[in-house]
């Protein structure tokens, strides 16, 4: 089982809590210091009044905060996104194994759509100077004032695409990946763009790597309830995307 054994909990104090619509951005203060915590990683997190933990992927951080984007989508996030400033809760982080570096890859993209972008900020936040294009799709412009400006000061080049055209490029994120020619691609969104993405990546002979959203029980291996079929070693498969994942090389999702 690839637990990993890493993980320590954490007390976490809410220190800023912003609303964009049903999607939020909260900035929590840790009691001691953070661990290095990867692109793609997550943190389960204890919510008010619930008795299982909700897997929520880490945005930024560094030793004394950290930042998460999530969505208002079920009882649990509704209770965790109503705390104010102030609230208290604790959090059992790093978990997951997180985006592979390549040290060699001089052009890499990231390619996000909505909540779908946060795991992919620390990719470049992580590597400065690295040449990183972000390819961002929203459903318009509105809905990418959660990540303010943080992927503009991050990567090299960000393009925002919006399905209404009211921001940037009007279409899909994954219609600009011609342009990018990346070595590297690294995604997280919707099946659908999952799925142009592998098809890209094997067309061109691109290393691509995706994070999996799915939902969780216990957020280290031992439930069972998140398992993802894969196709490794020539056969199909059922893997943990906590334990396992939630990154996955782009070649081996069944999607």
């Amino acid at each position: 089982m690839n637990v990993n054994l890493k993980a320590d909990k954490y007390k976490l104090n809410v220190v800023e809590i912003g609303e964009y619509g049903k999607v939020y951005r909260v900035k929590c203060e840790a009691e001691k210091a953070l661990p290095h915590i990867a692109a793609g990683q997550f943190a389960h997190l204890k919510v008010p009044g619930k008795d299982l933990r909700r897997p929520i992927c880490v945005y930024d951080s560094d030793e004394k905060y950290i930042t998460f984007i999530i969505a208002d989508v079920g009882e649990g996030t509704h209770a965790f996104t109503s705390q104010k400033a102030g609230a208290e809760f604790d959090a059992v982080l790093p978990l997951g194994n997180g985006f592979p570096v390549i040290p060699d890859a001089t052009n890499i993209a990231i390619l996000g759509g909505g909540t779908g972008c946060a795991p992919l900020l620390k990719l470049a936040k992580d590597r400065p100077g690295i040449n990183c294009t972000a390819l961002l799709g929203f459903p318009n412009g509105k809905a990418r004032e959660i990540y303010r400006d943080d992927f503009d000061e991050a990567c090299t080049r960000v393009c925002y695409c919006t399905d209404d055209g009211s921001l940037g490029y009007h279409g899909y994120p994954t219609e600009l990946l011609t342009e990018i020619a990346p070595e590297v691609l690294y995604v997280c969104g919707a099946p659908g763009m999952m799925k142009t993405a592998k098809q890209y990546a094997k067309t061109h002979g691109v290393i691509g790597f995706a994070s999996v959203e799915q939902r969780m029980g216990c957020g280290v291996g031992a439930c069972l309830v998140c398992s993802i079929k894969v196709n490794r070693g020539g056969r199909e498969q059922l893997l943990r995307a906590c334990a396992d994942g939630p990154v996955f090389s782009l070649e081996e999702l069944v999607l």
